[in-house]
C-alpha cells in the first residue's frame, strides 16, 4: 500500500552530510543521514515508539580535541628539549612552528564542529532514536517539522487508546526492527530490553 509524504525535512550536516527526515502517513518515520557518498544510517520506525518530549544536548567532534592535546604535548617536548641544549634550534625550531600550527588548525576545528542537538528518545527505554540539528539556516522548517512530529507522537497514541504496557510492547518489537535495520547496536538493544521487561514487572 502507497504511503503519504506527510512531513520532510532536508539538513545539510557539515561540507558533505545530509539529514532527512521523512513522516509518512502522520505516523511512519524514515531517517536517512549520508556523508559523503556512503549512506551511513538508513532507518524506520513507528512515531509512536517515540518520547513525546526531546532533549537538547550539545556535541562537539572530540577526536580534535585529542589531535591538539597531542600535537601541544609534542610542542612542548620539543621546547623542553630545545630549552636543554639537547638538539640544534635549527632543527626543532621549523619542528616547533608545524606542531604549534598543527595545535592551532585542531582547536579551531573542534570549535567549528560544535553542533546543538535535539534528541528524540524512545518512550520507555530512553534509547536515543532521532538527532536533528537545531541551528539551521531555515528555522521555519525546522519547528514546523518538530511540532508537526510531536503531534503526531501524541495523536497516534491517543487515537489508537494505547496503553503503557501496549506502547512497551511496541516499543520493544520496534527496537528490534531497529537493530535489524543496524539503526542501533546489539548491546543498546539488549539494556532496553531489559529496562522494558523490568518496568513490565
Amino acid at each position: 500500500m502507497a504511503r503519504t509524504l506527510t512531513a520532510r525535512l532536508h539538513q545539510t550536516d557539515g561540507p558533505n552530510g545530509i539529514r532527512l527526515f521523512e513522516v509518512f502517513d502522520h505516523r511512519f518515520l524514515r531517517v536517512r543521514q549520508t556523508v559523503g557518498p556512503n549512506t551511513l544510517r538508513d532507518y524506520a520506525m513507528d512515531v509512536a515508539i517515540l518520547g513525546p518530549t526531546a532533549r537538547t544536548v550539545q556535541h562537539n567532534d572530540r577526536h580534535w580535541l585529542w589531535l591538539a592535546a597531542a600535537a601541544a604535548g609534542v610542542l612542548l617536548l620539543s621546547l623542553l628539549v630545545l630549552y636543554l641544549g639537547q638538539a640544534s634550534p635549527l632543527l626543532l625550531l621549523p619542528l616547533a612552528g608545524l606542531l604549534l600550527a598543527a595545535t592551532i588548525i585542531c582547536i579551531n576545528q573542534f570549535l567549528h564542529s560544535r553542533r546543538q542537538l535535539l534528541i528524540f528518545d524512545s518512550r520507555y527505554a530512553a534509547v536515543p532514536l532521532v538527532e536533528l540539528l537545531v541551528n539551521q539556516p531555515e528555522p521555519d522548517s525546522y519547528q514546523a517539522f518538530v511540532a508537526g512530529l510531536c503531534a503526531d507522537i501524541e495523536s497516534l497514541v491517543r487515537d489508537k487508546g494505547l496503553s503503557p504496557a501496549d506502547l512497551r510492547a511496541g516499543e520493544l518489537r520496534s527496537l528490534r526492527k531497529l537493530l535489524e535495520q543496524q539503526a542501533i547496536d546489539l548491546p543498546t538493544y539488549e539494556g532496553a530490553k531489559q529496562t522494558l521487561l523490568a518496568q513490565a514487572g
